[in-house]
């Protein structure tokens, strides 16, 4: 996973964090934008967005989309048949779901001064009022509310692609949460050079990090696999190829905030523990649960409310990158959140800290930590302000992560995450504890 490269080291300073918020501030209306244009149809972009009239140019650049976004199901419903039916050029069939929907996704851009010239939101909010979270949650406590079904999906593998250093192949699964919503794994197996079972880390993506929709194996995980372990990389719900109709990948995280945020930890926490079950059955060795950013916070969420689950859908190692302990304060007090508007529409349909501290006990991380500290491996930025660096230091203060676990970076939210490129030693640490579980 390891990139030495001059640029990656370049790119992984904190300079880079406010011109990649900067960015987002543009790039989330154009998204909005882009969502609303998905189907191809002129009329329901105007209303999606509110739009009393439609320019030319961007009408026929909404029937590209649509036309593009075509394709893209089109591949993507031969590669579902190649992966998990026929098997017939599975890699051939990769590589062309990977480019139309790379296409597809890239589009986005083309509608950048258009969404700033039209001031256009960059999330299609509907926000709740406050009473529908005792609605949501009910009279449980937060393990109960955060409880497996009593039994999980039945997990189907695909067909594999055999390489020269490892073997890679897919999961799918009916998310426990939605049976209509199909979750889907990209694995990456190392091939075992003794007996002893491959380590597994499950690794969750950032919000609106959709590298299974881009050419390539942009992420490097490929390598990190190579070094004889199993990477299982799951799309989060409302990404890469579970984005729902007129969202783009992520907003449906944010639609109705802080609610939606809510019930996506549940959901993603259930897939989970899914994935996790799956791993002891096949191949046995110890399962890691890691993430950066969204993956990141999902994964502690899941730790501190697993008290409920049996020992098989409980993760070995926690590897948490770019987090904070207060969860639920990021409603108000994250830059993501500020350049989005969500800060500012939860205020205004009533959202107070009384609501946000009942929504706490769900999300928040307490004072004890949820595994052997030994167990953990931390990473916080001291400039981040996207998940705050004050919270990260509080968690790793409160859970007693030891020395040779914390690793603390004079970088912000985004400069960390491109760092892991040139320095990786969160994940190596990582994985040497997997390892350790079985004496490797």
């Amino acid at each position: 996973m390891s990139n030495n490269s001059g640029l990656t080291r370049f790119l992984a300073k904190p300079w880079i964090d406010p011109l990649c918020l900067w960015g987002m501030g543009w790039l989330l209306p154009a998204a909005r934008c882009w969502a609303a244009a998905g189907s191809g149809d002129v009329d329901n972009f105007a209303k999606a967005l509110g739009l009393h009239a439609v320019p030319k140019a961007i009408a026929a650049r909404v029937k590209e989309t649509g036309e593009l976004g075509r394709i893209s199901a089109t591949a993507q419903t031969r590669w579902i048949d190649a992966a998990f039916n026929d098997g017939h050029n599975l890699g051939s069939a990769e590589r062309v779901r990977r480019e139309a929907a790379h296409n597809f996704l890239g589009h986005r851009f083309s509608y950048i001064w258009f969404a700033r010239r039209a001031r256009l939101p960059a999330v299609q909010l509907d926000v709740p009022l406050p009473a529908e979270l005792t609605t949501v949650t009910g009279d449980t406590d937060p393990d109960a509310f955060f409880a497996l079904p009593t039994s999980l999906p039945a997990v189907e593998r695909s067909h594999v692609i055999e390489h020269s250093d490892i073997r890679e192949y897919w999961l799918r699964f009916p998310s426990p949460d939605d049976a209509s919503d199909t979750c889907y794994v990209h694995v990456y197996e190392g091939r075992a050079k003794d007996s002893a079972p491959l380590p597994n880390l499950i690794f969750g993506h950032g919000f609106a990090m959709e590298m299974e929709m881009m050419r390539g194996d942009m992420r490097g995980y490929r390598g990190l696999a190579a070094s004889g372990c199993r990477i299982l990389l799951p799309d989060a719900p409302g990404h890469n190829r579970r984005t729902l109709p007129g969202l783009y990948g992520g907003e449906s995280f944010m639609h109705r905030p802080p609610i939606s945020g809510l019930l996506h930890f549940r959901q993603t926490a259930r897939e989970l523990a899914t994935i996790i079950t799956w791993c002891r059955e096949n191949g046995g060795g110890a399962v890691g649960l890691g993430g950066t950013s969204l993956g990141a916070l999902t994964a502690q969420v899941l730790a501190e409310r697993m008290g409920t689950w049996a020992p098989a859908a409980r993760p070995d190692v926690l590897m948490l990158i770019t987090t904070t302990d207060k969860v639920s304060s990021l409603t108000f007090n994250s830059s993501l959140a500020a350049i989005s508007g969500l800060d500012k529409a939860a205020k205004f349909a009533g959202w107070t800290e009384a609501e946000i501290a009942h929504l706490a006990r769900f999300t928040d991380s307490g004072e004890t930590p949820p595994l052997d500290p030994a167990r953990i491996v931390l990473l916080i930025g001291t400039r981040d302000d996207v998940t705050p660096y004050d919270g990260g230091r509080r968690m790793a203060e409160n859970w007693r992560i030891p020395a040779e676990n914390l690793f603390v970076r004079e970088q912000g939210h985004f400069s960390a995450a491109i760092g892991l490129e040139a320095d990786p030693a969160p994940f190596i640490r990582t994985i040497d504890l997997l390892k350790r579980q079985f004496g490797r």
